[in-house]
């Protein structure tokens, strides 16, 4: 949507990105970088690898010194304790799961020397 609709929007938080890189133009990209933008992913997701979708996304952004944030996780893992293997470790649930973190704010980069989190990021964020 902020490929197609630069500027309109205050902000995106794309999880776990849905657009390969490889089909992203020069042109869609400052598209994109027309809107601050914040990234969530886990290495682990094998519905859409971060090798192929957001890493490369990401790294060309912060080229051309768009506001854009990453929050890229190893795994995904249970943390409520509710729910573990039978070794007692946390459950793993699919790499593509990875809004789980991002519903329960789990989100956050350094910004000017502060540690932020996703929403409160989003909630600083207007048009």
């Amino acid at each position: 949507m902020v490929r197609d609709n630069p500027g309109y929007f205050a902000a995106a938080f794309p999880t776990c990105e849905g657009l390969a890189d490889k089909l992203i133009s020069d042109k869609d990209l400052r598209n994109i970088a027309q809107t601050p933008i914040w990234f969530t992913a886990a290495k682990t997701d094998t519905v859409l690898p971060p090798k192929d979708y957001v890493v490369p996304t990401f790294a060309r952004l912060q080229k051309i010194g768009a506001d854009a944030h990453f929050s890229f996780f190893d795994k995904v893992v249970d943390e409520t304790g509710l729910y573990k293997k039978a070794d007692g470790t946390p459950y793993e649930y699919a790499g593509h799961w990875s809004w789980i973190y991002v519903y329960n704010d789990r989100c956050e980069d350094t910004i000017n020397g502060k540690t932020v989190k996703l929403f409160d990021w989003m909630a600083a964020q207007h048009r």
